[in-house]
């Protein structure tokens, strides 16, 4: 990699900048007292072709134990190393699946985008924005991070291949408008309520269940005691990312795709600035905060490195360890009073303080994009991976119905046939499970179940789009269900029975209590009635738990459709029921949703390539047969992660 910058250095200077930002590279000398002794040599995981070794598991727990300190305020918690130590594995064990799926996928690095990547690093350029040059380039590294040049290039190589991964993923993802508004609503919608929780363990004295009462809901409830039918599925799944390698965009459609899309590619007004914030908090007051920012102005007067001042002073723990670098952004994406000041102030400028609701900022622009067309070169990759995701979902479609044209043309007599065109396709992917109606497919999800109990032993579906691509089933088996005598269920269906009972019981009382609210009584007087206390809530949201209940979606939902004073419920729960009254109640604004749609979005659907990441992850950990090191496991006192878990 050297030599990729040796072919184009010109006046270079040897200036090493020893801090450098590169948080997800952080490698620390010592692994700790417990690790101390064992040694680095040798493997802890075998991952398919790949292996983790020891010295990659050291490095890795070391940032795991420093960003768990940062939490815990300079030391971990007692007994939270052996956590660590599981987490650590599962991580580097998850790092090496995904490193080969997207090698698996072709997807590789070039020298240069590596270079570029590099040199995005400010420790690695002098004043000038020139290489620092080979020898210096080479101290920096053993200084930061103990390690040699080959090992970070590899590791930076490595990060720049899982984001390649991410990108690939997120091409092929979607994210409706409903789902972006309702995500949204979620984040900032709020409430306050004051209830009464009634257990319907308060009416176990009163109720019990006769023989006849169990027989009669045995008969009309068999279905829940018996062992529902399964079906032994053979599939294969068809995904576009995965055919990506086999897409051509030229740039003469890249060219024409611009031409025909200027519209889409306006760019808004943008500056580039950096920050430090001290905030007004809890340990320190507004005179405190306006002393210390003071104290750092001067010195940044003084000629002290702003990014130095940064990673020292500031409180946003984001953009500190960048040198308080905040990227490119546009208007109504900052605090009103910072972004006034960002985009007024002239680029190299020092402005500030500038007081926010977070605290006081020093902030300085270092550069600015003015409003218009985003050129062709600038967007081009980005057209390139719109139109090779839209051309892989059309490849992948294509596949999958061919495939499923031919064998249902030569109908297949087990699952070798589907087993053998998975072999002959590249891309398309080979598995068998057993489900139940309501089961995923292990590495798919539901996509598959539904098609699966629609056809009979032998039978093979049609393709099927489901969200990772395109799917076709085969049942190789359909296991019947049965219903097991009641003399074997008898227990569970007595207690079916009184909890039903117990259930009914509760929601009378409380339906009871709601007609006594709406004739004017408080919601203190029916409590008391009922023998329990009314108790209120802090605020909550439309996705959390609410505080003193717990996660129940029913009762967030029917919150969120009232407002302040309304009476909600009764709403059942894991306990019995209760009743509500909302007593404050914040909507949602419009403007503002406009303003944080595009960062919403982006939310999602990380999420969403979170879950297909997980299911791939699945997949291929069974199907690598990731292997441990026992004795080395002993020795930390772990057991190896379940795999497909």
């Amino acid at each position: 990699m050297l030599k990729v910058f040796r072919d184009n250095l010109k006046n270079l200077a040897w200036i090493l900048w020893v801090v450098i930002a590169v948080t997800v590279l952080a490698i620390a000398a010592d692994f700790g007292a417990s690790m101390r002794g064992r040694g680095d040599a040798g493997t802890v995981a075998k991952v398919g072709s790949e292996t983790v070794t020891r010295e990659e598991f050291k490095r890795a727990y070391q940032r795991m134990t420093d960003m768990y300190r940062q939490i815990y305020g300079g030391q971990l918690p007692q007994g939270l190393e052996k956590q660590l130590y599981q987490q650590t594995l599962s991580q580097t064990v998850v790092q090496k699946t995904l490193l080969l799926e997207a090698r698996r996928l072709g997807l590789a690095v070039t020298d240069a985008e590596l270079r570029d990547r590099i040199l995005s690093i400010p420790g690695f350029k002098d004043e000038q924005g020139n290489f620092i040059g080979e020898a210096a380039y080479a101290r920096a590294i053993q200084n930061a991070f103990q390690t040699s040049v080959a090992d970070f290039e590899k590791e930076l190589r490595n990060e720049l291949l899982m984001k390649k991964l991410n990108d690939a993923l997120q091409a092929n993802l979607y994210v409706s408008e409903e789902d972006i508004q309702r995500a949204y609503r979620d984040q900032v919608e709020r409430a306050k309520i004051r209830y009464i929780q009634v257990p319907r363990a308060r009416f176990s004295l009163q109720t019990s269940a006769t023989p006849d009462e169990v027989k009669a809901y045995y008969d009309t409830h068999k279905q829940e005691f018996s062992l529902p039918e399964q079906r032994d599925v053979a599939y294969l799944l068809v995904n576009g990312y995965q055919l990506a390698d086999q897409v051509k965009v030229s740039d003469q459609d890249l060219r024409s795709y611009y031409d025909a899309h200027k519209s889409e590619y306006a760019q808004e007004e943008q500056v580039k600035a950096r920050h430090i914030l001290v905030m007004v908090n809890d340990q320190r007051n507004d005179a405190q905060a306006q002393a210390r920012i003071a104290e750092v102005k001067k010195k940044l007067e003084g000629g002290a490195d702003f990014a130095a001042m940064a990673r020292e002073y500031s409180d946003d723990t984001a953009s500190k360890d960048k040198g308080g670098d905040l990227g490119y952004f546009g208007r109504n994406k900052m605090v009103k009073e910072f972004e006034d000041a960002a985009f007024s102030a002239p680029p190299g400028k020092l402005v500030g303080p500038v007081k926010s609701s977070f605290g006081y900022h020093l902030i300085e622009v270092t550069d600015k994009r003015p409003a218009g067309e985003q050129p062709f070169d600038a967007v081009k990759e980005q057209i390139r991976a719109r139109l090779t995701a839209e051309r892989s979902r059309d490849l992948a479609e294509s596949k999958a119905k061919d495939l499923a044209s031919k064998l249902s043309a030569k109908k297949p007599s087990d699952a070798n046939a589907l087993k053998a065109l998975a072999a002959q396709n590249p891309g398309v992917t080979f598995g068998e499970a057993k489900i139940g109606a309501a089961d995923p497919v292990p590495g798919v999800g539901m996509g598959l179940s539904t098609p699966a109990f629609a056809l009979k032993k032998g039978e093979v579906s049609q393709a099927v789009q489901i969200p990772q691509g395109w799917g076709i089933v085969y049942v190789k088996d359909v296991i019947p269900a049965h219903a097991p005598e009641l003399k074997e269920v008898e227990q569970k269906v007595r207690t079916a029975v009184i909890n039903q009972k117990l259930q009914q019981m509760t929601m009378k009382a409380l339906e009871d209590a709601k007609r006594q609210l709406a004739q004017g009584k408080t919601l203190d007087q029916v409590a008391q009635e009922l023998g329990v206390q009314a108790k209120e809530t802090p605020e909550f949201g439309g996705q959390a738990a609410v505080p003193g209940i717990g996660y129940n979606p029913e009762l967030t939902k029917a919150v969120m459709a009232l407002q302040t004073g309304q009476v909600g419920g009764p709403i059942a729960d894991a306990q019995g029921g209760l009743l509500f009254q909302v007593t404050d109640r914040k909507g949602w604004d419009p403007k503002q949703y406009a303003a944080n749609r595009e960062q919403t979005r982006s939310t999602l659907l990380q999420q969403k390539v979170g879950e297909v990441e997980g299911a791939l992850i699945q997949q291929r950990e069974r199907e690598l047969k990731v292997s441990y090191d026992q004795q080395f496991l002993e020795q930390l006192g772990i057991a190896p992660p379940q795999q497909g878990v």
